[in-house]
């Protein structure tokens, strides 16, 4: 299991009474401690992004130390790499049921014209203003600082005692937005569970995630090996889990584009550069069987810009490269997203997402530069699920703006 996902790494303005994280990679953080989870092995922080408050759920692993009230506890040496499925079964049921901390506090804020019934069939047009799905598309998803009201939106619908179907449905989104908000993946994996998720079923491939993020890689594999089909979602998950050989041959069978420039990913992450650099040329030459052509045409383009970027992946050494802030771009979901990356003394002191016309892009922009910087480079930066073209995005641009400044 990663221990690396840093999904903080901005040194930001003090809050009153700020509380101070030590990241494992040297970095300090100032915010706010509102969760310390000794049983699940994670912080919950409140921290400034943008100007406005935006929360995380990370692991011990990626922490060294919290100051908190003047008070100094080291994480680092409580960090669990692996756990049993027994240990996580037992881990989902005593956690999972929980409301995050300082949940009751949490308040609403949604038009008095959103229809709670939440119809299944949404009628013609796009109203995020009536219809609860559009209106967390377009209204909650790109605000971080509304996540929390909008998994409070969700409870609100879930506790009016609905129909059996929209009562499913909000079990799905609540374990969708633990998972794609707050990577709270004991939370996430029992909502899951409770709406009776299968790996053949479109969020199974997350589940199996949540369970190797809470270190049963066993677990994770034993679910996945009782699919009943191909799934593109699985080939990533591989790829991250280290399963590079079967994320190669399940791209094989599989036999598209998709599954080719997912598999390139994987062996980019497993630094087999090589066939990385073959799949992406096999994505860009070989001729369109079907595809739709929108996404065909953002598949090419996410290939050739990953091309692009893996040839100065070996540039891209921080060590080679002078003291500086070096920026650049690479294509994203909406558009070109723009790095800034900021080296001192052969190191990787700091990478911003300076500008992006991503919408649907959860934690990518903070999980993504923060790997960056854990790992002081590109090599072995997994992009963050469910905002998976805008953290390749990142790494492309990234290692486009190291190359500038080596000597």
């Amino acid at each position: 299991m990663k221990t690396t996902r840093l999904l903080i790494f901005l040194v930001v303005a003090a809050l009153s009474h700020a509380d101070t994280i030590e990241l494992a990679n040297g970095n300090k953080v100032e915010g706010k401690v509102l969760e310390n989870n000794a049983e699940a092995k994670t912080l919950t922080v409140e921290f400034t992004l943008g100007g406005t408050a935006t929360q995380r759920t990370v692991p011990y692993a990626s922490v060294k130390a919290i100051t908190v009230n003047g008070t100094r506890t080291v994480l680092a040496e409580a960090a669990s790499t692996t756990r049993t499925p027994e240990e996580v079964k037992a881990l989902i049921e005593k956690i999972g049921p929980t409301d995050p901390e300082g949940f009751k506090s949490v308040r609403t804020n949604y038009p008095k014209t959103l229809d709670l019934s939440w119809p299944e069939q949404p009628g013609q047009g796009w109203n995020n203003q009536k219809n609860v799905g559009q209106f967390v598309w377009d209204i909650i998803n790109p605000n971080a600082s509304r996540w929390r009201e909008g998994l409070k939106l969700i409870h609100e619908i879930l506790d009016s005692k609905p129909d059996d179907s929209l009562k499913l449905r909000a079990q799905k989104e609540i374990a969708n937005m633990h998972f794609r908000f707050f990577q709270d993946y004991a939370r996430a994996a029992w909502w899951w569970q409770q709406a009776g998720i299968g790996v053949d079923d479109p969020p199974g491939m997350h589940l199996a995630e949540c369970y190797w993020r809470l270190g049963s890689k066993k677990m994770a594999l034993d679910f996945i090996s009782d699919a009943g089909y191909l799934q593109l979602d699985a080939i990533k998950l591989l790829g991250d889990m280290g399963e590079t050989d079967r994320a190669v041959e399940m791209a094989n069978e599989y036999n598209e584009h998709d599954a080719w420039l997912l598999a390139g990913d994987a062996c980019r992450l497993a630094g087999r550069l090589q066939e990385a650099q073959t799949f992406y040329e096999k994505v860009i030459n070989t001729p369109p069987t079907g595809q739709r052509a929108d996404r065909l045409n953002r598949t090419l383009g996410r290939a050739k810009a990953s091309l692009d970027a893996l040839k100065l992946f070996e540039l891209a050494d921080v060590s080679k490269v002078a003291d500086g802030t070096y920026k650049d771009s690479s294509l994203g979901y909406e558009g070109q997203v723009e790095v800034s990356v900021k080296v001192r003394g052969k190191k990787i002191e700091d990478v911003k997402v300076t500008q992006h016309k991503e919408k649907q892009y959860y934690s990518a922009l903070t999980d993504v530069p923060a790997q960056i910087i854990s790992k002081q480079g590109v090599k072995g930066v997994d992009a963050t699920s469910r905002a998976t073209i805008t953290g390749e995005a990142i790494i492309n641009a990234t290692a486009k703006a190291l190359s500038q400044g080596v000597q």
